[in-house]
């Protein structure tokens, strides 16, 4: 495979070393959707510390901002990429909505903008018009994991980032239900526990995690990366 993106569910100063050092690896991922603790031993104050050390290294930063930017967040999210805004090489920012880019676009001139795959407009059909909008809007590119989206982006001089996998979820919304139930936030069981959904199609096991029921990862055909790679310049982002 060529150089890609390496976003991972958890992190440790060991695995960004490892990271860090892969010359297959162009670029490092990291933010989790929901909770920070998620991700790193000690929550946010591992995320600036881990990030820093991605920001040192010839790798590039991209920065998956929550799900839900508000105040509760806010101050948290414009730290970590001030952070961002101080080195003087390519950073990226996944967002979810617009109104979260407007302000990065105004304060934060050096980070560059990447429409997620859970934004806004969480269906699968997307209008010419919104991802002319997305350019309007200073977007760099788009995360898709379709071969064909990936074509109409770069026919409108947009990046494709095409992920290895599509995210599904069911969410109870912006409160760690589980803190809540138990008094106790508890990453082991985020990252660890499961529950068996059942769909007019199918069974299958998600991952739970505090603020979401079910959490699953269905992978891209190898050939569809291959493809968008060769014939649309794709950027590859490879979540594990």
């Amino acid at each position: 495979m060529n150089e890609y993106i390496a976003g991972y569910e958890y992190y440790d100063q060991e695995r960004i070393r490892s990271l860090c050092n892969d010359p297959c690896v162009k670029g490092v991922l990291l933010g989790d959707l929901f909770c920070q603790k998620r991700m790193f031993e000690n929550g946010i104050a591992d995320l600036f510390l881990l990030m820093n050390d991605v920001l040192l290294s010839s790798k590039e930063v991209f920065y998956q901002l929550p799900l839900y930017v508000t105040s509760r967040n806010m101050d948290e999210v414009k730290a970590v990429l001030n952070l961002m805004e101080r080195y003087d090489k390519d950073s990226y920012a996944i967002v979810q909505d617009f109104g979260t880019a407007e302000w990065i676009v105004r304060d934060f001139s050096r980070i560059r903008l990447i429409w997620g795959q859970l934004g806004r407009v969480r269906e699968l059909r997307y209008s010419d018009d919104f991802l002319l909008f997305l350019k309007k809007k200073s977007f760099t590119g788009m995360e898709t994991f379709d071969r064909k989206l990936s074509g109409r982006l770069a026919s409108l001089g947009l990046v494709p980032f095409f992920s290895n996998c599509k995210l599904e979820y069911q969410t109870l919304g912006r409160q760690c239900y589980l803190e809540y139930q138990t008094g106790l936030c508890n990453p082991a069981v985020c990252r660890k526990g499961s529950c068996s959904l059942k769909t007019e199609d199918e069974d299958f096991q998600m991952t739970i995690d505090g603020f979401v029921m079910g959490k699953k990862y269905r992978m891209t055909p190898e050939e569809d990366m291959t493809a968008a790679i060769r014939e649309f310049s794709a950027q590859i982002i490879c979540r594990y």
